[in-house]
């Protein structure tokens, strides 16, 4: 989920809780930093995920291949 400027919901939610909560006096916003903090804690301790193979072929001798990364249109 995008918002203006390409920074997900999350990252927005964790940086105002940050700014109003931590180093404000905003109390909600204090226990939304709690929150994602923990999220991202939980997170952490669960591990990394396993990747997810989206593409497998088997190559020809002499055939080459290129991988590419093209953004989405906004």
């Amino acid at each position: 989920m995008g918002v203006v400027g390409g920074r997900t919901a999350a990252s927005w939610v964790t940086r105002q809780a940050l700014r109003r909560g931590l180093l404000g006096s905003s109390r909600f916003w204090f226990a939304a930093f709690v929150a994602t903090s923990a999220v991202k804690l939980v997170r952490r301790a669960m591990g990394p995920r396993e990747p997810v193979t989206v593409l497998s072929e088997r190559l020809e001798p002499s055939t080459g291949i290129e991988i590419r990364h093209v953004e989405p249109d906004a």
